[in-house]
């Protein structure tokens, strides 16, 4: 399941198969906190979630959504009651893809009842992340994807964060619901890799997650990283801070994948909040601060990273 790389330390925590949440959380308790909040990756080898899995491996969403989820409005009720009537809501994203109302009525109803455990299994696995449910998004990921590329989440486009998202602690959970095993490549953490990719980098890179993860990308460091191998069979997940661990999906068809946001003073440890340590880390690699974070993301706007290159590569393709 995981080939590990020599010259990587392993970041793995495997759990022992349970076939409940409450046991996982009994044999684990705080353990899996700590680990992520390490910024480790989490193993589980069957994520007890009871839906109609085998109905669900056969369906395939067009790669324009590829991330579709419940910002989309994905689990939403397919019919609505206007007034007095009942009819099916023509803006839902399932409609839109599928075409036939009964259908995306029941693929709703799935989703929905895999979230909803969802949820519950990130609330049982991390118990003292009170602020868990705040702020979530599941997205439904059922467009084969190969070779997407080493990287560290980004999002708006690489712009500043707010004091707000600063705040916030993610967790993200990625499971494999596919017959075929998710074959994904996990490298270095951000503190490392700056480190270790530090004669290749900027004398100062600003103190803010996202532009870095962005600038990082766009520089070309992480395409030639060393990496773990792992392959995840049908209902297994991996729990990653993908914003701060460079990561990869080789190879994969079907998964569901959770981002679930906290706040940082539930953290068992707030003083090990990426956004917390970034300043140190930077520091501790010989890269000043700098001063302006938005005008980094300014300079670095018009170019193309090798990871945005390769998913627009990757809609081309299908387009042709």
């Amino acid at each position: 399941m995981i080939e590990r790389h020599p010259e990587l330390a392993d970041p793995f925590l495997v759990l022992e198969r349970r076939e409940t949440l409450g046991d996982y959380a009994r044999a684990y308790g705080d353990r899996l906190a700590e680990h992520y909040e390490r910024l480790g990756a989490i193993v589980i080898p069957h994520l007890p979630i009871d839906f109609d899995l085998e109905f669900l491996q056969q369906l395939e969403f067009p790669r324009e959504w590829k991330k579709v989820g419940t910002l989309n409005g994905i689990e939403q009720p397919v019919l609505v009651r206007t007034g007095g009537q009942i009819a099916p809501d023509a803006t839902h994203p399932l409609v839109a893809i599928l075409g036939e109302i009964p259908l995306a009525v029941y693929v709703q109803s799935q989703i929905a009842r895999f979230n909803s455990q969802l949820r519950i299994a990130l609330r049982v696995l991390f118990p003292r992340y009170y602020s868990l449910e705040r702020n979530v998004n599941i997205t439904w990921r059922l467009t084969e994807t190969r070779d997407e590329g080493m990287h560290l989440d980004v999002f708006d486009s690489g712009r500043p964060m707010s004091a707000k998202l600063r705040a916030q602690h993610r967790v993200k959970i990625f499971v494999n619901i596919d017959t075929e095993p998710r074959r994904w490549r996990v490298s270095y953490d951000l503190p490392e890799l700056l480190k270790r990719c530090r004669d290749q980098l900027p004398d100062a890179l600003p103190d803010d997650v996202n532009v870095l993860n962005n600038v990082l990308d766009k520089i070309g460091v992480l395409d030639a990283l060393p990496a773990h191998q792992v392959a995840y069979p049908t209902m297994s997940a991996v729990i990653v801070n993908a914003e701060a661990v460079a990561h990869e999906v080789v190879f994969g068809r079907r998964m569901v994948a959770g981002e679930f946001i906290c706040d940082s003073a539930d953290m068992l440890d707030p003083a090990r909040h990426t956004h917390a340590c970034l300043g140190r880390w930077l520091g501790e690699a010989g890269i000043r601060v700098a001063d302006d974070a938005a005008k980094v993301a300014r300079d670095y706007a018009d170019l193309m990273g090798s990871y945005e290159y390769k998913q627009l590569s990757m809609v081309d393709k299908a387009a042709n």
